[in-house]
């Protein structure tokens, strides 16, 4: 592995424990077994190894939606593979789910948007095509285009600002269970996309953990 995957590595398990301001260069480096300038032959600095973290997340979520939405179904089943596979996926890597959160409270625009746009702009033409199909079938309501993505994203966070993030043993913080948080996304998810009417006619029904299989 070159240096440069080694100072990523670092860097993605110290911001999973401590987020963005825990990223020391001092601290990357001691646990690299480099010395602190050699850092900057690799990187400009503590922000370009974020954003290479960064990257890496973004395809790592990126393979887990095509993996999950790849294996058939109709569009509600694979909307559910979806969800479940990405809540998923950020519960076991609380470090991605820290990095979204990062990415969300930047401005969009300038380099950030350079920075996302071309895995993003895969992922979001997977779910657009996706949520067409539902609403050619009837299953889905139509939504603003581009829209479903960032509410998934954000209701992810939120759930996993408590039990994703870590302690520093590596503990969750929250006493809610991985089932527990990936089945309150899939509701979530659902909710969001299917008509009105279904949503306020469904009764409300505590069916324990999610039903949808989980990719990642």
């Amino acid at each position: 592995m070159s240096t440069r995957d080694r100072i990523v590595d670092v860097a993605e398990e110290i911001i999973s424990l401590h987020g963005m301001d825990g990223l020391r260069l001092k601290d990357v480096a001691k646990q690299v077994g480099i010395q602190p300038p050699s850092v900057f032959t690799h990187f400009d600095g503590r922000e370009a190894i974020g954003n290479a973290v960064a990257h890496r997340v973004l395809e790592q979520i990126a393979r887990v939606i095509d993996a999950a939405l790849a294996d058939g179904g109709d569009e509600e089943a694979r909307l559910r593979r979806g969800a479940c596979a990405i809540a998923g996926h950020l519960y076991d890597h609380p470090g991605h789910a820290r990095m979204i959160l990062r990415d969300l409270a930047r401005t969009q625009a300038g380099p950030e948007l350079e920075l996302w746009s071309p895995t993003l702009l895969e992922i979001t033409s997977q779910v657009e095509a996706l949520l067409a199909a539902g609403v050619a079938a009837g299953t889905f309501r139509p939504l603003p285009p581009g829209a479903f993505l960032p509410v998934l994203e954000g209701a992810i966070v939120a759930t996993l600002g408590w039990a994703g993030f870590r302690e520093a043993d590596g503990r969750p913080v929250t006493k809610l269970t991985r089932e527990e948080v990936v089945a309150r996304i899939e509701d979530l998810a659902l909710a969001y996309v299917r008509p009105v009417s279904d949503v306020k006619d469904a009764p409300h029904v505590d069916r324990g953990p999610a039903r949808c299989s989980e990719a990642g």
